[in-house]
């Protein structure tokens, strides 16, 4: 049995690696250039809904930028929490309701007054896209990771991983540097938060696939550590990294850009 894991770890390590060299050597040259590609898999990428730093352009909308900065704190945050899976207390639960509604209505808000040109609620602006994205990113990673915990963990605490208003002020105060980021003028923050939030979009997608592959192979409830789990974690990352390079093709066979500008 333990020769199996080896093999199957030694396995999924290889095409994991075979997967990510392809991607990095198929993919455009530079480094940032590389983030931005990624983005593409996800993000519009519009210029006037973007953040720009001395000339360069964020790899992200304001709104994936929010969304995935917050993600990438939420998770390191709920990491430390340990393997809790229990579903938020109803009044935590509503909170984080309004912070999915938020987001989704400013979109919406958003569509309607660039594209259809009417006015719903108010004027868009991308302040308002990043706060929404900032609000839906705490959400999104709430999810995955209570799912996450549900699947994989063999013992598994009854305990939400926001348990009561103590956690969920915790969490915004881990999340509250993110407020500045709009006001950054230091090109090394604004490279670096490139790097964190493209890569909290592989991880994301990375997770969803994980949790699926568990299921498929009616594993769940089947390991103890990461390390245990890196099978899983591994086909997670390579179908996640082989999804992004097909979704970056197809959009660039497709259009360049979209016309929805949300």
């Amino acid at each position: 049995m333990q020769l199996n894991r080896k093999i199957g770890l030694i396995v999924t390590g290889c095409v994991f690696t075979a997967v990510l060299v392809s991607a990095w050597l198929l993919s455009p040259d530079g480094f940032n250039t590389k983030l931005w590609w990624v983005g593409s898999a996800v993000c519009h990428q519009l210029p006037d809904h973007s953040f720009h730093l001395n000339g360069q352009q964020f790899p992200l909308c304001a709104r994936c930028t929010g969304t995935y900065l917050s993600a990438f704190i939420a998770l390191l945050y709920f990491m430390t929490r340990g393997k809790r899976a229990a579903i938020p207390r109803k009044d935590l639960l509503v909170v984080f309701i309004l912070f999915s509604l938020f987001w989704v209505i400013d979109g919406i808000n958003s569509f309607s007054f660039e594209v259809l040109h009417q006015q719903w609620f108010y004027a868009p602006s991308n302040l308002l896209r990043f706060l929404s994205g900032i609000t839906m990113g705490m959400t999104f990673a709430l999810t995955i990771m209570t799912i996450f915990n549900m699947v994989f963990w063999k013992n598994t605490q009854a305990i939400s991983l926001v348990k009561d208003q103590r956690e969920f002020a915790a969490l915004l105060v881990v999340e509250s540097p993110l407020l500045f980021f709009p006001l950054n003028k230091i090109t090394f923050i604004f490279n670096l938060a490139g790097l964190f939030s493209t890569l909290t979009v592989l991880t994301l997608i990375a997770l969803l696939y994980a949790i699926l592959i568990v299921i498929i192979a009616h594993k769940e409830g089947s390991y103890a550590s990461l390390l245990d789990a890196s099978v899983p974690l591994l086909l997670g990352f390579s179908a996640a990294i082989a999804q992004i390079f097909l979704l970056v093709h197809l959009r660039s066979a497709i259009s360049p850009s979209t016309i929805f500008h949300l």
